[in-house]
């Protein structure tokens, strides 16, 4: 039996008993290893309202890899957090089956209260994430597409909002949407060679402690209206950014890109600049086994502007805006 033909669990509780004492079935949220899966319950609420209980991770060589001080939640993993929330929704309650694949051309996120993101440090944080699917669109029982309104409360705080617009397609209809959009049936990310495509940036600059973790690679500083210019380049082999086997390059892989294209356009120290705002349309599937140019254009005051060009075509544009953190206090001085 395969993971996609495992029956749905049982109706979650009421909302009141959102529980974080076991992470939930890893196919709610298409991943394959249990560490990233950080959903932990999910209730729904009214006819299409919902609301899902996440816990964030303590020590995750992608999600906790962070130079921000002071220390905040990652916006990536937040990002991930919302996937995962309005993946379980589709699944538990709106009628997606577990083979469907769900194609993100849409993406807007605020994060508005960055005092709530602080993390705690000495306990898991916790949040909820409440749903609300609009505009379905449906073809007989079957779920075509809908946009997912999601609010992030962290401890009773609104701290954010983020919409997602996704579209449905089953697993005979993604391969030959696949097929057709590139000619070819396109290989898979572990197909491809894991060695990197160019010289990565130092970790700092984008606010992350890991090479491996570096997404940008040739950053070039061409002057005039352009930022910077660099080249895509996602480990096929990270263990979070590709879970598993893909066959193009997934939308947090861009996100993440996006985000330190723009905390390294924003200029040092990346340690205080934080990603508070993503704005962000997918056109195509940005693919494998063709490069990705990504150019970055400031849009004043504290947004940018990141395209990412494949064979001469825009395939996504994010805006970006990043904020400036308060310095951390100074130690005091020891009176001895």
């Amino acid at each position: 039996m395969t993971i996609a033909e495992r029956e749905r669990p049982e109706t979650a509780p009421a909302a009141a008993e959102l529980a974080y004492q076991r992470s939930m079935d890893r196919v709610l949220v298409h991943r394959r290893a249990l560490m990233e899966v950080f959903v932990t319950d999910a209730a729904r609420l009214g006819e299409e309202s919902f609301a899902v209980a996440v816990q964030a991770p303590r020590a995750h060589s992608y999600y906790n890899d962070h130079t921000q001080r002071p220390e905040l939640l990652d916006p990536l993993f937040l990002l991930e957090a919302a996937r995962q929330a309005v993946t379980v929704v589709a699944h538990q309650w709106l009628g997606v089956s577990y083979d469907t694949s769900f194609l993100i051309s849409d993406w807007t996120t605020e994060f508005t209260d960055l005092r709530a993101l602080r993390a705690r440090g000495d306990a898991p944080d916790e949040l909820v994430v409440e749903v609300t699917a609009r505009d379905l669109k449906r073809r007989g029982s079957r779920l075509l597409a809908a946009t997912l309104e999601c609010v992030f409360v962290v401890a009773g705080q609104r701290a954010g909002t983020s919409t997602i617009v996704a579209g449905y397609l089953s697993r005979d209809g993604y391969g030959a949407h696949r097929a057709k959009s590139r000619g070819d049936v396109p290989p898979l990310s572990s197909d491809m060679p894991p060695n990197r495509a160019g010289k990565p940036v130092e970790p700092a600059l984008v606010g992350r402690e890991r090479t491996a973790n570096v997404v940008l690679v040739d950053v070039e500083h061409p002057g005039g209206a352009l930022a910077l210019r660099a080249v895509l380049d996602v480990p096929v082999r990270h263990p979070a950014m590709y879970d598993h086997p893909l066959d193009h390059v997934p939308a947090m892989a861009l996100m993440e890109a996006a985000r330190q294209a723009a905390v390294l356009a924003a200029g040092a120290p990346a340690r205080r600049r934080y990603a508070h705002a993503f704005g962000t349309t997918f056109r195509r599937f940005v693919e494998l086994d063709s490069p990705v140019t990504v150019s970055v254009t400031p849009d004043g005051g504290d947004g940018f502007t990141v395209d990412f060009l494949q064979d001469g075509t825009s395939v996504c544009t994010a805006t970006v805006g990043v904020a400036e953190l308060p310095a951390p206090p100074a130690p005091e001085a020891d009176g001895r």
